[in-house]
């Protein structure tokens, strides 16, 4: 197996059985080897957002939530890496977007840039297409709930159910990425923003 394709295949094992997969990762040695991810380590977040510091800590952080979530909600145990590893990937297009404007770190556009990067990221680590997808559409879309604020209307939750279920993932998979983003943020985390968006998707 090539290099690159073990590297792909240990963050899955990770991610499918890890109780506490940032840990497993920190001891694996793959942040320092991949350096999307060692990058992560070095871009600086808005600290009213984000008190606990930069890229690689907040995704270190949802990884674990959402592997939690994921279990605590009996989530498909064969989905599980899908939805640790978008987690953990989240925020990957950060160090392309993140700037200083008015005294604030912004990062516009990181969802898409991310969504951009782990199809690249994927094929390198060997991933199959259809799981790069499903974890490229989980990023891409993990801002909506903040472009669309409140009670989202029928119409903008089944776009997104289109759009993941073209991708091959699911509104419950892209939720439990969503509740671990707004969680792992240590004293600023917030309820899930995909909760709304949950119950309208239930009601349709």
């Amino acid at each position: 197996m090539e290099p690159f394709a073990a590297m792909g295949a240990q963050l899955r094992d990770i991610a499918l059985t890890s109780k506490t997969p940032a840990t497993a990762l920190r001891a694996s040695g793959l942040i320092e080897r991949i350096p999307e991810f060692t990058m992560l380590a070095t871009i600086p977040q808005e600290p009213r957002w984000h008190p606990e510091g930069d890229v690689l800590t907040h995704a270190l952080l949802a990884i674990d939530e959402a592997a939690r979530v994921w279990d605590a909600q009996n989530g498909n145990a064969d989905r599980r890496d899908v939805v640790v590893l978008a987690a953990f990937l989240h925020d990957v297009g950060k160090p392309a977007t993140t700037k200083a404007v008015g005294g604030k770190i912004v990062s516009p556009g990181h969802a898409e840039a991310g969504a951009k990067l782990v199809l690249e990221l994927g094929e390198r680590l060997g991933w199959p297409l259809p799981f790069s997808q499903a974890i490229s559409a989980i990023v891409g879309n993990h801002m909506v709930p903040v472009s669309v604020p409140g009670v989202p209307s029928q119409r903008a939750v089944r776009r997104l159910i289109t759009r993941l279920t073209e991708a091959g993932t699911t509104i419950d998979e892209w939720a439990a990425v969503v509740a671990a983003d707004s969680a792992a943020r240590e004293e600023a985390s917030i309820p899930s923003r995909a909760v709304e968006w949950i119950r309208v998707a239930r009601e349709l």
